[in-house]
């Protein structure tokens, strides 16, 4: 996918450290663990267990089971005061993680699912060590289950023999297709033995319910583009419910270096996300390398916003992803924290770090930060151990503003902990920050307003860090289209118009006038409504609508409009498909003017044989990229100046209604660069004017 962020450069120490991430915890009576792949056995993961907790005062059941199987692998009985610990065998088990055998093809005896008859609602938590390395991933429960998702994790540099991109899938009915699709054309995925098996450029799978499907992009020791990034953003789409687990065992934060550690999590379905985030920083230091979030998008043309400010730091399309800069936390400092939203519903990862070593970097999917979020996190249980190493901990409390810090309460094995002075967040008077380190075995936190925890676990070469709160609050406000279902004639609504107020926005951008609970477009895009309920505000999912005919639409931008003969010029073509229908056999033709040469191209989709882009097939929502990379000349000697104009056009087999204004072509000045020669005292003098 592709990928836009600020560069920065680094120097950092290299120390043989390894710090791990837990992702946000959900309360569920169902949980599911899809099998995830290392790239070789122990390197990222030896020793593992499953740790269980509850709120629960009374004792009751939990089942697990392996697979497909009906029978319980083993049953526990918790309790708020009983957590249990689920110890698993080293490495590549075949149960959490598999091996090269297991890989690339449908598995029925891996993967683990745990229920609780009662209906009674636990967490569940994974963590792993190796002798260097570490991960932990908890499960969302119910919340995972969803149709729609984007494989997230972090680019994975530099080189060793164990990196290694993983996607772990999980079927929960019968008869389930799902798709991959939407990654770099050039990544490969292993199948058995063969590292670079899978080949196509999508990939369709079918399972029955408990059964797994494990993708791994392998990088091994030699980096490439494809392999290290071009699987973050890839879409997972499905026509029943499934589970999804993803990341990198092992990934490396640092180009032509072996360092690695494991960072895995769990993520939530795409219409369980959110527009704001607060993130906390780890204990990374001044190590930007290892301390930042990556959005990445949903939806097409989705800005990002960093601490309040009015400017986005970005613009990302569906599948796109986009690292802030560690610059933009409040500080250096442990605990120090960044606010960011987005103009639509993204996916946000953040990779932290145990140290400011460039060993010790972890992957944690963050919830978004809403009025709903619980006011008690019950428990975080062995806060201090991970898999029988012992850790030393500490939590992250986001807490409302509303709510005096004396209503905040933590508590420990030793009891009652005494609260850290509150950081406030730049860009949002609703939120506030906390880090409180020492704790030690089962900790809670109490409040009287929303909170959201998360904790950092630390022992020189190994440490656990995640948060216990969040996607079970995530509001759910459902939305449809009316009035025949296309434009111009649709009208978005809310199913259950319940709420006090509705404020309704179109692509992003708020619309002046539009607080009923409907809404009639102006033109196809993406809307959702801001609701209010009880004083508490929040944001439906958001809902596209399309036209009824087919709608294709261009667009050319040029990075320099004005240059002298010889530079370079990069011309950025984009296509998307504005129609509720299917587009077939499109071709996208870009001649280039007598003036311009062609240099290279990279495209998002198909193929390109100068001048045809074949696209082939696109959906409703689909936006396609073409760059092009071209040198200027001027072929008329006698001029010292020339404009030339370049001009895409489209073909498919649908007619293009031309709904939406089209802007294929750009201009660039061309100039000239004059020699003057000058003789004196039979020195001849060589001036190089630039126009």
């Amino acid at each position: 996918m592709k990928h836009i962020r600020k560069k920065l450069r680094f120097l950092v120490p290299l120390l043989l450290m390894a710090f791990t991430h837990m992702g946000y915890a959900q309360l569920s009576d169902l949980h599911y663990l899809p099998p995830l792949k290392q790239g070789s056995n122990n390197q990222a993961i030896q020793q593992q267990a499953i740790y269980l907790s509850t709120p629960e005062t009374t004792a009751f059941t939990v089942n697990a089971y392996l697979g497909t199987s009906t029978t319980p692998l083993t049953t526990f009985s918790i309790s708020k005061t009983t957590p249990a610990t689920y110890n698993l065998s080293e490495g590549d088990n075949n149960i959490t993680l598999v091996d090269n055998s297991n890989t690339g093809v449908k598995l029925t005896s891996s993967g683990l699912r745990f229920e609780a008859p009662s209906g009674k609602e636990f967490y569940v938590n994974y963590r792993g060590v190796s002798t260097s390395q570490g991960a932990s991933l908890t499960s969302k429960g119910r919340a995972a289950m969803g149709t729609s998702f984007k494989w997230g994790g972090v680019p994975n540099l530099g080189t060793h023999v164990s990196k290694s991109n993983t996607l772990g899938i999980m079927a929960t009915e019968d008869n389930t297709t799902v798709t991959l699709s939407g990654y770099d054309t050039d990544c490969v995925f292993r199948l058995g033995s063969d590292k670079a098996g899978i080949t196509a450029d999508s990939y369709q799978i079918t399972l029955d319910a408990n059964e797994s499907f494990v993708f791994e992009a392998y990088m091994g020791n030699t980096f490439s583009t494809a392999q290290s990034q071009g699987w973050i953003g890839a879409s997972v789409v499905s026509d029943k419910d499934i589970v999804i687990s993803n990341g990198s065992m092992n990934f490396g934060r640092q180009a032509n270096s072996s360092n690695r550690d494991a960072g895995i999590d769990q993520p939530v379905p795409e219409n369980k996300l959110g527009k704001e985030y607060v993130f906390v920083r780890g204990r990374g230091g001044t190590n930007g390398a290892t301390e930042f979030p990556i959005i990445i998008g949903t939806q097409n043309n989705t800005e990002i916003y960093v601490n309040g400010s009015t400017t986005a730091i970005a613009t990302i399309n569906k599948g796109d992803y986009f690292e802030i800069p560690s610059s933009y936390y409040s500080s250096n400092s442990v605990g120090a924290n960044m606010f960011v939203t987005t103009s639509k519903d993204a996916y946000a990862y953040q990779c932290m770090a145990g140290s400011s070593s460039i060993y010790t970097q972890g992957l944690n999917f963050v919830a978004p930060v809403n009025c709903l979020l619980p006011d008690t996190m019950d428990n975080i249980p062995q806060i201090t151990d991970v898999a029988g190493t012992t850790l030393s901990g500490g939590v992250t409390i986001i807490a409302s503003t509303s709510t005096p810090d004396e209503n905040i309460q933590v508590t420990d094995d030793t009891g009652a902990v005494a609260l850290t002075t509150a950081q406030t967040v730049a860009g949002t008077s609703l939120w506030k920050t906390f880090y409180i380190p020492g704790l030690t075995g089962n900790v809670s936190v109490a409040s009287t307003g929303p909170i959201a925890v998360g904790f950092f676990g630390y022992n020189g070469a190994r440490g656990i860090a995640g948060y216990f709160s969040g996607f079970d609050t995530v509001p759910d406000v459902d939305l449809q289209v009316t009035g025949g279902g296309c434009l111009p004639d649709a009208q978005v609504e809310v199913v259950d118009p319940n709420f006090d107020d509705y404020q309704w926005y179109e692509n992003g951008t708020l619309v002046a006038g539009a607080n009923s609970s409907s809404y009639t477009p102006s033109g196809a895009g993406d809307f959702y409504v801001r609701v209010t309920k009880g004083g508490c505000t929040y944001d439906s999912q958001s809902l596209a609508a399309y036209y009824c005919e087919p709608d294709i639409v261009l667009n050319k931008d040029a990075d320099q409009n004005t240059v002298n003969e010889g530079d370079t010029v990069t011309f950025y073509i984009t296509v998307e498909s504005l129609g509720v229908d299917p587009v077939s056999n499109l071709v996208l033709t870009d001649v280039l003017p007598a003036g311009l040469e062609l240099v290279s191209t990279s495209i998002s989709k198909g193929t390109f044989s100068y001048p045809d882009w074949t696209i082939g097939d696109m959906d409703s929502g689909d936006l396609e990229t073409l760059t092009l990379v071209t040198k200027a000349s001027l072929n008329n000697i006698y001029l010292s100046s020339t404009d030339y104009t370049n001009t895409v056009t489209n073909s498919q087999d649908q007619t293009d209604s031309n709904t939406t204004t089209d802007d294929p072509s750009e201009t660039v000045t061309v100039n000239r660069i004059k020699t003057t020669t000058i003789i004196t005292n039979r020195r001849i003098t060589h001036r190089v004017n630039r126009k």
